[in-house]
């Protein structure tokens, strides 16, 4: 899909609506709805049950991957009564988070009638702006987050008196919730690797291997001991990735297979399912598959940036820029043009130090926002227990 469809304005849903909890969030555009799937696994872990995510948009445009791989994005209903309720009687969200004041007052007024927990949150300080006055629909939310203390002022003299609680959190950014792993796991396996040099190739397709390749190779003449570890994007493609690295004579290991980092393997392709987390917290510095091929990355740069992982990432970084551009802003990643100045920055980042300040300035943007995330998931896992005003 290119664009939202008619139908979807109309309110007429695309799909079916998932079971269990509905997050719903609806904010201008798709970047400012990035921290959406991080407020919902939070939910889904306070609460020990799943939540789904529902994101619809103003405008249509290129999707971070955690919105492709976590979340239903959907065009939001026009404003008439009929698409309202089509598409509130569809989906029956059971919480709503406005990202910024995108004027929707029917469909909020709407929701609000059926006792839905609304909250309203800046995407951030920019976005609020000189504003100085804010629409009364946000009378009957249950809470408005401000950005900083003179926001909150302007929401007292525009909601003064509606019962709507006024919080001072700062902006909820894009950010998202650190992956987890099996921590025993973890702990043997960095004990299996004591202290050996290492860096993660992340979500790798097949065609992009003799680029890995030339760039570990490169690397290799600098530090003799350094193991690299490919994670396939697609795991049936993992035989023909360790086959291409074994016609370079390179030492292979397949997880899989039941293979180890053994000090022995040059190249270990770990091809499980759900241990992202895992080789984020293992590999020093990280780089994003597909991005020196034809893209789209086929990792969120914010996954090992979250872990301390340095983040290492070609050109072809697709129209979901909003994620490399904060952790550039940052000094936060390091892009490179060629598989030769690939493995020229893994050698860079084998010194402890320039792979930590890095590590750190990814890490801080990452989690920038998590304490607002920690403030919604506790105050909805109230509403929805019926607890609380509003």
């Amino acid at each position: 899909m290119t664009a939202f469809s008619e139908t979807e304005r109309r309110g007429q849903p695309s799909r079916a609506r998932p079971e269990g909890l509905l997050l719903w969030m609806h904010a201008s555009t798709p970047p400012e709805a990035g921290p959406a799937p991080a407020l919902a696994r939070a939910l889904s872990r306070l609460r020990q049950e799943p939540v789904s995510c529902l994101v619809t948009t103003d405008a249509y445009g290129p999707l971070l991957p955690s919105l492709v791989a976590e979340a239903i994005h959907h065009a939001a209903p026009d404003e008439s009564s009929a698409a309202i309720q089509r598409f509130l009687d569809h989906w029956r969200p059971d919480v709503a988070v406005e990202m910024g004041v995108t004027d929707r007052p029917k469909l909020f007024a709407a929701m609000a009638r059926r006792d839905v927990p609304l909250y309203h949150v800046s995407p951030s300080r920019e976005a609020v702006g000189a504003r100085r006055r804010y629409p009364d629909y946000l009378g009957a939310f249950r809470a408005c987050l401000a950005v900083s203390a003179s926001e909150a002022q302007v929401l007292r003299r525009s909601l003064g008196g509606t019962g709507t609680r006024i919080e001072i959190t700062g902006p909820l950014c894009d950010t998202i919730l650190a992956q987890r792993c099996n921590q025993a796991e973890c702990d043997t396996l960095a004990q299996l690797l004591g202290g050996r040099p290492v860096w993660l190739a992340a979500q790798v397709r097949a065609h992009e291997t003799d680029v890995i390749e030339a760039a570990h190779r490169k690397a290799f003449r600098s530090a003799h001991r350094l193991l690299l570890i490919v994670t396939p994007a697609d795991p049936s493609e993992a035989l023909a990735i360790r086959a291409r690295f074994e016609a370079g004579n390179w030492r292979t290991s397949l997880r899989s297979e039941g293979g180890e980092p053994d000090p022995e393997v040059q190249v270990y392709v770990a091809d499980g399912e759900d241990e992202m987390g895992l080789w984020y917290r293992l590999a020093p510095a990280t780089y994003i598959g597909g991005t020196l091929t034809d893209g789209p990355p086929l990792a969120d740069p914010f996954d090992p940036a979250a872990l301390g992982s340095a983040v290492l990432h070609g050109p072809a970084i697709g129209q979901a820029t909003s994620r490399f551009d904060r952790l550039k802003a940052s000094g936060a990643v390091m892009a490179v043009e060629s598989p030769d100045a690939l493995g020229e920055a893994v050698v860079t980042l084998l010194a402890p130090d320039k792979a930590a300040s890095l590590a750190q300035a990814g890490w801080a943007v990452t989690t920038e926002s998590a304490h607002v995330v920690e403030w919604l998931t506790e105050d909805i896992d109230v509403a929805l227990d019926g607890e609380g005003t509003k």
